[in-house]
C-alpha cells in the first residue's frame, strides 16, 4: 500500500490517487467526447491507423491496439489547424508501446492532452 500521490492526502491505495482524487480528477479530464474523441475519431482514424499498422511501429513485437498520433499531439494538431482525424497523421503502437509514449512526451498524462 502506498499513500495518495495527491500532495497532503494522507489515504493509502493500491498505487496512484485514492477514490476521491480519481474520481475528481476524471470530472476535471471530461468525457472522450469532449476531448474530441467522436465517432469519426473511431471510424476514421483510429480504424485507418489499425488498418494499416496492424502491427506496433514501435517494439514491432505486439499487436498494434492504440491508434497514435505523430509526429505531431492531437492537440498540436488542431491549434495549427489540421485535420487530427487523418489517419496519415497517425501510428499504430501496442498499449504498452502507447503507455511508455504518453508518460515521457506527455506529463501528467493524457489528462493534459
Amino acid at each position: 500500500m502506498r499513500i495518495c500521490t495527491e500532495s497532503g492526502c494522507p489515504e493509502y491505495t493500491d498505487g496512484g490517487r485514492c477514490p476521491e482524487h480519481q474520481r475528481k480528477a476524471e470530472r476535471k479530464r471530461g468525457s472522450a467526447a469532449r476531448r474530441g474523441y467522436s465517432t469519426e475519431h473511431n471510424n476514421r482514424f483510429r480504424a485507418g491507423v489499425l488498418a494499416r499498422d496492424p502491427l506496433c511501429v514501435r517494439c514491432r513485437q505486439a499487436p498494434a491496439t492504440e491508434a497514435d498520433h505523430w509526429p505531431l499531439s492531437r492537440r498540436e494538431l488542431i491549434a495549427q489547424g489540421l485535420d487530427a482525424n487523418d489517419p496519415a497523421r497517425g501510428r499504430g503502437l501496442c498499449k504498452p508501446c502507447h503507455s511508455r509514449e504518453t508518460a515521457i512526451n506527455q506529463p501528467g498524462g493524457a489528462a493534459t492532452q
